[in-house]
């Protein structure tokens, strides 16, 4: 079976305990993450054969991150062994009205340092079935810009299927427009688009059609988001365009919804709301990817790849740290009727 290959960087995870802040604690919780790397654990757990290209440093840490991902069943074929640093991210969990933080700790890491000529692109396509890449690593420095825009290249230019998850963070780029710019020439190379911003769709007066037309969450006005996808899946040749909208309910609680918009049939597909108590929101984005190339992968329906996606999507909210622990069996019984009842 052809592998699922994602290209990002594999993070250290650093969170004080107990919703406790950064400046009032005394000890770090240790965990990996970063978008790609929790998209291919999710996979792997679903029973696909998964790999990350990436860079690490050849030293304790490294190693650290090896025996993760060996646990996490994601393969190292294409792993390089460089520089002395692992990218690191402060995570400082929010409770009520106090929002989580994310502090970004990631310059001259192994994988920021490392360039286009230590990655053998032939050989990674060559078992290659799928192509994911996220707006996060893209956005770490030109050079891995231009890696993420050779690998998809090449992966385009031999049909492989390619995910792209526009995942915009605003501490990463210098402004919205640029990240517009930037990550629009990139989706023009994908087959599938996670969210809906920043992307590019100039009007022929030179301002963005999203914004001309107030285009926002909550996506209330359905004409309006129909609008908005149909001219993002002609304009960039996309099959698909999936994304999520989340809005806070009482204390620790959101309420989450999720679409799906077939760019062949412009046909849009939508979850209900469904409300849920939240332990950790980190990587339930990736998630959900996962749940999307999983249904796409399985050949399941339109209506089936959204609810197994958002099945994923809500499972994960309810898991500490960024991987989503789950199993085949969890998404199946988190579909179907009393999925909260005690499972004997």
């Amino acid at each position: 079976m052809s592998k699922i290959i994602a290209f990002g960087e594999i993070m250290l995870r650093l969170s004080p305990p107990q919703h406790q802040t950064l400046t009032q604690a005394t000890t770090l919780d240790c965990q990996f993450g970063g978008s790609e790397l929790n998209v291919l654990s999710t996979l792997g757990q679903l029973g696909y054969s998964v790999s990350l290209v990436s860079a690490i440093p050849d030293n304790d840490v490294g190693h650290m991150a090896e025996s993760f991902l060996f646990t996490h069943q994601i393969g190292q074929d294409y792993m390089v062994k460089s520089g002395e640093r692992l990218g690191i991210y402060y995570y400082q969990k929010g409770f009520s009205l106090r929002s989580s933080r994310v502090l970004y700790d990631r310059k001259y890491s192994a994988f920021y340092e490392s360039r286009l000529s230590d990655y053998d692109l032939e050989a990674i396509c060559e078992e290659m079935g799928w192509l994911h890449i996220s707006g996060i690593t893209v956005a770490l420095n030109p050079e891995i810009y231009e890696i993420a825009l050779a690998l998809m290249t090449r992966a385009r230019e031999k049909g492989i299927p390619i995910s792209f998850d526009l995942n915009y963070r605003e501490s990463l780029w210098e402004s919205f427009e640029e990240a517009r710019q930037a990550l629009s020439k990139l989706v023009a190379l994908a087959d599938i688009c996670i969210g809906l911003e920043p992307i590019s769709l100039p009007t022929e007066e030179g301002r963005d059609l999203k914004d001309v037309l107030g285009f926002a969450r909550p996506y209330r006005d359905r004409a309006l988001l129909e609008q908005v996808l149909a001219e993002m899946a002609d304009r960039y040749g996309l099959q698909k365009i999936a994304f999520t909208e989340r809005e806070i309910g009482a204390t620790n609680e959101y309420i989450l919804k999720a679409y799906l918009y077939d760019g062949e049939n412009h046909q849009l597909y939508e979850t209900d709301r469904e409300s849920i108590q939240v332990l950790d929101r980190v990587g339930t984005g990736d998630a959900f990817t996962a749940g999307i190339i999983y249904g796409l992968l399985e050949g399941l329906p339109n209506q089936a790849i959204l609810e197994t996606a958002m099945a994923s999507f809500k499972f994960k909210h309810t898991i500490e740290g960024d991987i989503n622990i789950v199993t085949k069996k969890d998404i199946e019984q988190l579909m179907s009727q009393g999925a909260h009842d005690i499972k004997r």
